[in-house]
């Protein structure tokens, strides 16, 4: 808080520098002429040969073998890939940094009061009326950098653009009222900056399903603009090109190497994304269970968790293990806070052992292996009812029980999606008349239907089960495995989302799949 205290803490390695600094650090590691400058490119095309030709705002176009797309927020390429627009998060930032040596002494000893780890960490602070926070952190070479968020309904600077100068009456207020808002030393810094300026705040408006498209890829914010509550754009940029080089390492070719960096990233992202708008709304009031700011840090954690999806900040995946084990050796899992918890981090593992059995109605034990670690739930997504008249249910519960109506993608059959709380949904299905009858009862039981072998996940997602929100969907298809349970896949039309379908031991239909990016 502007007052000092401490609701929460997150421990993490920590390290900061000026965007400009990295780019030059990362471009003297190039062989020298590789890299172009000064030349815009506006459109790619695929060839049939299999290369991408890429046209430029001047100059001859360029014909290549692989193009990555990392032309920022408002990419021009992003139309290949499932595009999506950009969001109006419903807020806008004041921006700005000033030399720590030119602060005055008397803020300098209050900012080192009220923020003792300044320069070590990153501060999110919250004014307890709520609708305004800030963050305050050191940048490097003595630079204190903050941003201090402001609710508005439409951005300020003009259309295409997302920062604009300030007009000097208002930075005249925010001044004026630094202190008062925001205590001796962080107001002080307010007070001390020279130019404030703004900063509208955008995300994509829907992740994209694929970062791949033949011999092209997408990377950074151009395929995953986020929101900077959780302060990973640069970092998720950073960790989409490590993706990308070790799929280039094991590749045959270059639609599969790109398809693999796209598998390994597109969920992460699409996580990260969402949380980040999650926690963004969180922290300005706009939840509605966030009438004013946090008071400690369980509320806080609980504001967090009620979005439903994964709260860790660290990549899984097996080229994200070595930073799990490194974190693992030096704090402890109840050091460690809510965002780098290890439940729902849905940590990959070898799981070599195929599925050759399943418990069944016929009294056929499911042998579970010594050791094999359980999936990793983070919530209960949805509760399923299957009817023969849709209408008719949807009306039952939306007058007697009040559910709010949730837009549903078209799965090619009848339906409909109520919201029971944030996160947590009740499907209407329509029956499926394929469904087959066994002597007058209807319809059979689901786990008679995986008799012979056959597992049709058509029965489970059109009939009564129960629907669980896993974090990483490559691991649970392997943990399943190493359990011995058969299952069906099926892809959500139009998204990156997947379910995967099981029976328990009774027969009951259970369905598990990646529904954080549904939020």
């Amino acid at each position: 808080t502007p007052q000092g205290r401490v609701l929460t803490r997150q421990p993490l390695p920590y390290s900061a520098a000026l965007y400009a600094e990295v780019q030059h650090a990362l471009a003297a590691l190039l062989p020298e002429g590789c890299v172009t400058y000064g030349r815009k490119a506006t459109s790619a095309e695929v060839q049939q040969d299999g290369t991408t030709r890429v046209q430029f705002q001047e100059g001859p176009p360029a014909t290549c073998d692989l193009l990555v797309a990392a032309d920022g927020p408002r990419s021009a390429f992003r139309q290949h890939f499932g595009s999506s627009a950009m969001r109006f998060a419903g807020y806008f930032a004041w921006r700005g940094k000033v030399p720590m040596n030119e602060l005055p002494e008397r803020t300098q000893a209050a900012l080192k009061e009220a923020y003792p780890d300044f320069g070590n960490c990153l501060y999110f602070v919250h004014r307890p009326e709520g609708g305004q926070h800030a963050v305050l952190y050191g940048l490097g070479n003595g630079l204190v950098n903050w941003l201090l968020y402001e609710n508005r309904s439409e951005p300020l600077a003009g259309p295409g653009q997302t920062v604009a100068a300030a007009p000097k009456h208002e930075v005249e207020q925010l001044k004026s009222t630094a202190r008062s808002r925001w205590g001796e030393g962080f107001g002080g810094v307010i007070e001390a900056t020279p130019e404030p300026f703004v900063n509208d705040i955008y995300d994509l408006q829907d992740p994209l399903p694929s970062f791949a498209n033949g011999s092209m890829a997408i990377l950074g914010d151009a395929a995953h603009a986020i929101t900077p509550h959780m302060a990973k754009g640069s970092n998720l940029a950073l960790h989409d090109a490590l993706a990308l080089a070790a799929a280039a390492a094991g590749a045959a070719d270059v639609p599969s190497m790109l398809q693999a960096y796209s598998e390994a990233r597109t969920q992460e992202c699409a996580r990260c994304l969402l949380l980040s708008r999650h926690l963004g709304r969180v922290r300005s009031g706009l939840h509605p269970g966030c009438k004013s700011s946090p008071k400690d840090g369980v509320s806080f954690e609980a504001l967090v968790r009620s979005s439903g999806l994964c709260a860790r900040t660290l990549p899984t995946g097996e080229l994200f293990l070595p930073v799990w084990d490194f974190l693992r050796s030096r704090l402890p899992e109840s050091a460690r806070g809510c965002f780098l918890r290890s439940e729902g981090t849905g940590l990959p593992r070898t799981l070599k052992r195929k599925a050759d059995n399943i418990g069944d109605r016929s009294g056929t034990p499911m042998r579970i292996p010594p050791g094999a670690e359980p999936v990793q739930i983070t919530c209960v997504n949805h509760i399923s009812r299957e009817t023969a008249d849709v209408e008719r249910l949807r009306r039952f519960y939306s007058t007697v029980l009040g559910l709010k109506a949730l837009r549903r993608p078209d799965f090619g059959f009848g339906g409909a999606w109520l919201e029971i709380q944030p996160g947590i949904a009740l499907h209407i299905i329509e029956l499926d008349p394929d469904k087959p009858t066994a002597q007058g009862r209807h319809p059979v039981q689901d786990a008679d239907l995986t008799d012979a072998g056959r597992l049709p996940e058509r029965f489970i997602r059109r009939s009564h089960h129960v629907a669980l929100t896993v974090p990483d969907i490559g691991a649970a298809k392997g943990t399943l495995e190493a359990h011995g349970v058969r299952y069906a896949e099926n892809a959500v039309p139009g998204t990156s989302y997947v379910q995967l379908f099981f029976h328990d031991p009774d027969g009951n239909g259970v369905e598990i799949g990646n529904f954080d990016a549904m939020l």
